[in-house]
């Protein structure tokens, strides 16, 4: 069965600037554990432009640990990019409140972001790459992911429709192309600009994905994400 990333704090936080009650974090994790979810993103650990952001855009290990110690069944993590990444803000899982560590990877720094997955896992973080922007990801890219040679390390490589332009089919193409690369988990993010994110998150399901990403109505960037009402569709596979 497909897995379930639930990023409505992170990818949500486009729309709310990162500002989301304790209580309403609370519930919701208590929602994702009843549903049966795996991993939860809370949000962004940057410490980078945080001037008039709320507190979810930089979640410190100190702002975590009253969350983390509720967690339940959840996978608690955070996204980090990898063109504002700091090796000081992730001292290594043991003495933080993260189970994970997601990397935004945009086309031109794919190289880049395998070195930090490489120090992360070191760190016994575990770790999800995402390919933002795959429709521009060029030859160059491909083959630094073919090239690599510590794919295992990763939880799952994700590929995002970061701008919800692209179609069923083409999910299919970058799925089964991102396989022959190598790659034995790959997972989807979806964005609804064209009202394709459940189609596409369908397709990636039916093409064998590790995990997909929803939130709580759809909430996110742009046109929004995977609504978690659709929830036991994606289940179905």
């Amino acid at each position: 069965m497909v897995k379930i990333l639930d990023c409505t704090t992170r990818d949500g936080g486009h729309t709310t600037n990162w500002n989301f009650d304790d209580n309403f974090v609370f519930a919701l994790m208590e929602k994702l554990n009843n549903s049966g979810v795996n991993y939860y993103e809370i949000g962004y650990r940057n410490h980078y432009d945080t001037d008039n952001k709320g507190r979810f855009y930089n979640c410190t290990p100190e702002m975590l640990e009253k969350f983390y110690k509720n967690k339940g069944q959840l996978q608690l993590g955070v996204m980090t990019d990898t063109k504002r990444f700091s090796e000081k803000d992730f001292s290594g899982a043991e003495n933080d409140f993260i189970d994970f560590v997601r990397i935004a990877c945009h086309p031109d720094r794919i190289q880049d972001t395998l070195v930090i997955a490489e120090l992360l896992n070191k760190r016994k973080y575990k770790v999800f790459v995402q390919l933002m922007d795959i429709s521009n990801v060029e030859a160059d890219g491909y083959i630094h992911l073919y090239s690599w040679e510590n794919k295992s390390i990763l939880e799952s490589l994700y590929f995002a429709d970061s701008y919800g332009t692209i179609t069923p089919e083409e999910t299919e193409k970058y799925f089964n192309k991102l396989k022959i690369l190598g790659y034995e988990k790959i997972s989807f993010h979806g964005h609804n600009n064209s009202g394709f994110a459940l189609e596409n998150s369908i397709k990636a399901a039916q093409s064998g994905a590790y995990s997909i990403d929803v939130t709580q109505d759809g909430i996110g960037r742009c046109g929004g994400n995977l609504d978690f009402k659709y929830l036991e569709t994606i289940n179905r596979f």
